[in-house]
Parts: structure tokens; sequence; C-alpha cells
């Protein structure tokens, strides 16, 4: 029998708690205003006489709100309640997966293209800020990915912060915009004034790899002792081999970027605007 306790306890109605209902509510409605501020910005750029914009790129970010809809929300979040092995599966799609289809949305790309040319020229200057130029270097984008997974997955203790209705809900949020600074430092579609090398941002992957199996491999190592969730050592498994499936979809976007940039005469830099 799984122990619940180290998991998140699920937010609906289901338990009679209307406070779950309200954060069941708002959090939907995150992800379905990250959609609809996504079509209305692609409208906004039609209106503007931008009206190439790919429908892969639009495909992309509906897929990943869904996605992130489906699994913060409704049975997908309550069987994570009581089951290591589905809260590790929300894990890998909203530090992992949900990331990466946002950032292949370009969405920053789609919001200059709606927006006047003064206003897309001040945006530009602020992405060249000390602090935003620090938060997308490979290595602080990976550090910050990467870090608060191991310490919190090491030993399984840290997943009873996953049960706090504040903490909880914060570390869901920390998953996404981690793991989305961290794909767009790598591979991100959108203007980056600082990107920084392939060699580096290929290394980053490779490192964020490594820590992904040595922590999976380690949470199966201790899975048989006191305290730990009846299916750790099944949950350890689907870190390992999940992570392993969406780093491969991480790599391939990485060498087609590089490939075509190489074999394109494409600048390493893209410009600041679309």
């Amino acid at each position: 029998m799984t122990d619940s306790s180290h998991h998140p306890g699920g937010t609906g109605l289901a338990g009679g708690d209307p406070s779950g209902f309200v954060a069941d509510t708002a959090v939907a409605l995150v992800w379905i205003g990250l959609a609809v501020l996504y079509l209305l910005a692609g409208r906004a750029a039609a209106l503007r006489g931008r009206d190439d914009w790919k429908a892969r790129r639009t495909l992309a970010w509906s897929a990943g709100a869904g996605l992130g809809l489906a699994v913060t929300v409704g049975p997908v979040a309550d069987a994570a309640a009581g089951s290591f092995t589905v809260h590790t599966a929300v894990h890998l799609v909203l530090g992992m997966l949900v990331p990466l289809l946002l950032v292949l949305g370009a969405p920053v790309s789609l919001f200059l293209r709606a927006v006047p040319v003064d206003v897309g020229r001040r945006f530009s200057r602020l992405l060249r800020a000390a602090p935003l130029r620090l938060l997308t270097h490979p290595v602080v984008a990976t550090l910050l990915n990467t870090l608060p997974m191991a310490f919190l997955y090491w030993d399984g203790t840290g997943l009873t912060m996953l049960h706090d209705p504040v903490i909880g809900p914060l570390l869901h949020l920390h998953f996404v915009a981690s793991g989305t600074l961290f794909t767009y430092a790598v591979v991100g579609l959108d203007p980056n004034p600082h990107r920084a090398p392939a060699w580096l941002r290929g290394s980053m992957i490779g490192l964020s790899i490594a820590v992904h199996g040595i922590v999976a491999k380690h949470l199966y190592a201790v899975g048989d002792r006191d305290g730990q969730p009846a299916d750790t050592e099944q949950a350890a498994q689907l870190m390992y081999y999940g992570g392993d499936s969406v780093h491969v979809l991480l790599l391939v976007v990485f060498c087609a970027q590089v490939y075509g940039r190489a074999h394109s005469g494409i600048p390493s830099k893209p410009r600041a605007h679309p």
C-alpha cells in the first residue's frame, strides 16, 4: 500500500474541501489564460500584417498549456496524491515536457510581432538587462533546474513539502518556471541577445541528463528503506527512463538547430526583432 503522506493531496471537491475547488479553478484559469493570450497575440500580429506565423508553434504552445492543465487539475492530480509514480509522471510533464512545448511556441517572438515597434524595442532592451542575462545563462539555468530537483527527490523526505497547500503549488510553479528557463537557455527559439555557444549549451544538456540519472538511481537504491513510499522503485524507474525520453526530444531539437544554422548561414544569435 502506498504511503500517501509523501504526496500532495488532491485539490478537488472529492474530499469536500471548498478551498480545493477554488485552487483548482485558479490553476485551470492560469493554463487557459496562457492559451488564450497566445491566440490573442497571434490575432493581433495578423491584424498588423504579420500573418506568416508557423502553425506548429501555435500547436506546440497549445499542447503545452493543455498538458499542464491535464496534470495539475482533475483525475491525474488527484491520483498523484496517493501514488509516487503518478507524482513523478506529473513532475516529468511539468518540469520537462511542458517547458519544451512552451519554448517551441516562441511566445516572445509572437509578442514582438503583436505590439508596436516602440514597445518591441523597449522590451528588447529589457531582454538585455543584467538580471535576465544571468538567469538565461545555461549554467545558471541548469543549476536552478537540477539542484532543487536533486534535493527534493534525493531520499524522499522532501516530498512532504508537496503535501503543503501553499508550498506544493509553488513547487509545481518552480518546476514549470525553472524547466522553461533551462529549455530557453539551451534551445530557445526566441530572441536571446547573449545566447551561449553551442558547445556550452550542449554540455548543460548533458549535465542535466547526468543529474536526472544519478538522482533516479539513488532513489531506486533507497526505495526499500522504512518511510519510503511503497512504489518508490517504480517511480525511480519512471524518472530515469521518462527523463531520458524527454531529454532525447530536447537533444533532437538542439541538434536540428545547430545543424540548420551551420548549413544555412543563420547567425548564432537571432535578431532582436523577429
